[in-house]
């Protein structure tokens, strides 16, 4: 029995050993070898080996388990079903390549990798048990003292590598087939954690024998077949392996060499009751093998990432082996759980072998004109080590897809003049990893709107305005509780007023206290698509907070639906997943009873509202809104000549029409989601309901931003619609912006750049 030594140790801060122990680390990733030892090794294989040396090894721990026996990701999905996450490396087994019904080609390991995983591959190499080697007496890959009550094969290692000898006639045709699997993962892009023969000594340094068949003939024989197998694999093309080796502990003269190992792995059993860290045999490898990275390729019970921390025994990876061990009673429920969340475990949503890729173009406007040259270029954190894809849309409409490999951190994407009016979006990515993006616009002021204009669309909505205006106003007050910082200052209250259509308009209002008659600007938020999300929804927050902005303003927060104010998060749900479903789609094909008519109306109402308050200084009303929110803002500047200026973020809802110019068009998109509808009857409505149209008729001022790689609603539509406009425009482009506000290191340049100017434009012209 191997005798456990338990030592106890105190600490008074275990947040300063764990300090500790992270500061020691970076001197031991420095000792580990810098580069593969295949020479030739693919970029993915050389990526990944650089993320396991340089962000993982000393610091954190990848999560592992196997496949059961072959090529699956049984055990994965039992312990995300479990735990609600995946573990990092999913190893698959090449234990039955003989299997004509198992194929070893399918998506399996690709959809593993794509999701984000990393492959592990084992090899249980079974060979012919007969002593005449044929196939009769079947195959297996113990020896006869590791095979415990089953046959063992005597199958010779040494001869393996003899040529011309009946066993190396049978290991290379072997060696092929999974050749040919290997060189299909390689093609794939898929770096492989690679782990053939492994356990080989076994007990033969303790008194007993080899367990597998690679071990027969002891040391100098297995070492023989390992550089074998190593070297046929790289001289038939295979370069995406990273080469693991598995010790006893005890095996030294079974080490194949520094230069042909890349990482050294322990398998550990026999310890069912504890979760310890295993430290003594992590320190004992640590020792012998300095260059390497550690991982505990098989266990039954898994270390805890406690154990480990406190060690400082943090192997590169931890794999349970599979059924019984890998939920057992040890590794239950509970325990998966807490160990897949713990800061220290890495999980499969957590890997990320990418680079940092920062793309940028030579004109910080993002605007160009015809025959100016547009370069796309871009700096990474390091040499990329495989070809990047490069995907270059006009138009929203990918044209263009090419590979570059840099030989440097910082290189051209791309770099072309063009003679015509496009929106363009060059897009790069690893194989693995998110894309980067960024747009540019060429000649924007040649974008016309996808819809002519119908005779009688003022017509229609005069109509319209007629009807409501014939409806006697009714209007309900309930006052709110402003925040504390406002109390005394400003009023805010909830208003309903009944209006055409399904639902009346509610809002928000608020004001300063004490406002004199005809002193003060309107100032309407219009809120962005959706039901349920807390962007959808009025705030007394923002209300009043728009109140005080200039020198005070009457201030509305109005939302889209005419939904009830102030309700708990399930009423928004039940809407969401039931009245107000995909209602942008309700009746595309009626402009009578088409959603975005109710919406319109509501906001006309709102206005007339406003306008009704005897503070209102009768010359401004600014109305501001994103996505959706900016969609009603051009509506209400288009029908309502009283609206002085609007603030336009990403707006939808212009250029309705572009997909009939061949482009997308402007957010909901109704042409490109109603395939089913007749073109007819959605061109017989939208043209009514279609912002590039309705700008036409203010002279209001335009502040507008609009984001260069935004795909809900795309700077083809919005300049199409700003193309249209008749009062004073601000128009920013962002090239890096997609439909949502820039995050990460983005964030802070575009919230300088351009956040801060959009609000302080709203604050100087309520004053």
């Amino acid at each position: 029995m191997k005798r456990i030594r338990i030592i106890v140790i105190l600490v008074a801060n275990v947040f300063a050993l764990t300090a500790w122990a992270q500061q020691t680390a970076p001197s031991a990733q420095e000792q580990i070898q810098q580069q593969l030892i295949d020479p030739a090794a693919t970029g993915p294989a050389r990526q990944l080996y650089r993320y396991l040396r340089d962000k993982v090894w000393g610091r954190q721990v990848l999560s592992g388990c196997q496949a059961r026996w072959d090529y699956n990701t049984t055990d994965a999905d039992g312990i995300y079903q479990r735990a609600g996450r995946y573990p990092a490396i999913n190893i698959f087994d090449f234990q039955h390549f003989r299997q004509r019904n198992l194929n070893y080609m399918s998506p399996t390991a690709k959809a593993w990798h794509d999701a984000g995983g990393i492959v592990g591959f084992i090899w249980h190499w079974s060979v012919p048990i007969s002593t005449d080697l044929s196939a009769k007496e079947g195959f297996a890959f113990y020896s006869p003292t590791g095979a415990q009550g089953r046959r063992g094969t005597l199958f010779s290692p040494r001869k393996a590598v003899q040529t011309g000898t009946p066993e190396n006639r049978i290991i290379n045709e072997n060696l092929d087939t999974i050749v040919r699997y290997l060189l299909h993962y390689q093609a794939q892009g898929i770096p492989i954690l690679w782990r053939p023969f492994h356990e080989a000594a076994g007990n033969s340094n303790r008194g007993g024998k080899a367990w597998f068949w690679w071990g027969n003939d002891g040391a100098e024989a297995f070492k023989q077949l390992y550089l074998y197998a190593q070297r046929y694999l790289m001289e038939r093309g295979v370069h995406n392996l990273i080469y693991i080796w598995t010790s006893e502990l005890d095996d030294d003269d079974w080490y194949p060499g520094d230069a042909y190992v890349d990482i050294v792995a322990r398998d550990q059993y026999h310890v069912p009751t504890q979760h310890g860290s295993f430290k003594e045999q992590f320190d004992l490898l640590r020792r012998k093998y300095p260059t390497k990275m550690l991982a505990l390729a098989e266990c039954d019970c898994v270390p805890s990432a406690e154990a480990m921390a406190k060690d400082d025994a943090r192997w590169l990876f931890v794999a349970p082996w599979t059924t019984p061990f890998v939920f057992s009673q040890q590794n239950d429920d509970a325990f998966w759980k807490q160990f897949l969340s713990e800061r220290l475990i890495l999980t499969r949503d957590e890997v990320n072998t990418a680079l940092n890729y920062s793309l940028s173009i030579n004109k910080e406007s993002g605007v160009y004109a015809k025959g100016e040259r547009a370069v796309v270029s871009c700096q990474a954190d390091e040499v990329p080590m495989d070809s990047l894809l490069v995907r270059v849309s006009y138009n929203n409409k990918v044209c263009r897809e090419f590979r570059i490999l840099p030989s440097t951190m910082q290189f051209t994407v791309l770099e072309q003049a063009l003679d015509s009016t496009c929106a363009v979006s060059v897009e790069l990515k690893e194989r693995t990893g998110r894309p980067e993006a960024i747009g540019y616009v060429v000649a924007p002021e040649g974008f016309r709107a996808g819809y002519e204009e119908p005779a009688d669309l003022m017509a229609y909505w005069d109509n319209q305005k007629k009807q409501l205006k014939a409806l006697s106003m009714q209007v309900k007050t309930t006052p709110l509780t402003v925040p504390q910082h406002f109390e005394g200052r400003y009023t805010c209250e909830d208003v309903e007023i009944n209006c055409l259509g399904p639902a009346p308009v509610r809002a928000y209002m608020a004001k300063p206290v004490g406002a004199k008659k005809k002193s003060l600007p309107i100032i309407i938020l219009c809120r962005a698509a959706g039901v349920s999300g807390n962007w959808c929804r009025c705030s007394v927050g923002e209300c009043v907070g728009n109140a005080a902005l200039g020198n005070g303003a009457l201030s509305l927060d109005i939302n889209a639906h005419g939904m009830l104010n102030g309700q708990s998060d399930d009423y928004y749900r039940m809407l969401e997943g039931g009245l107000l479903r995909n209602y942008y789609e309700h009746n595309a094909a009626d402009r009578e009873t088409y959603y975005f008519r109710g919406m319109y109306l509501r906001l006309l109402r709102a206005i007339e509202y406003m306008a009704q308050q005897p503070e209102w200084d009768g010359r401004r009303i600014l109305v501001i809104g994103e996505s959706q929110g900016g969609g009603q803002a051009v509506a209400a500047a288009g029908l309502d000549p009283r609206v002085s200026a609007i603030v336009l973020n990403v707006p939808a809802m212009q250029d309705l029409g572009g997909a009939r110019k061949g482009r997308l068009s402007g957010w909901p998109q109704p042409i490109e989601h109603h395939p089913n509808l007749g073109g007819a009857m959605l061109d017989a409505t939208l043209p009514y309901f279609d912002g590039a149209l309705l700008i036409r008729h203010t002279n209001a001022e335009i502040y507008c931003e609009m984001g260069l790689i935004d795909t809900t609603c795309p700077p083809s539509s919005v300049w199409a619609s700003l193309n249209n406009a008749l009062g004073k425009k601000t128009v920013n482009c962002v090239p890096y912006r997609t439909h949502s506000w820039p995050a990460g290191a983005q964030r802070k340049p575009w919230e300088e750049r351009y956040l801060h100017p959009r609000e302080a434009f709203i604050d100087n012209y309520l004053k």
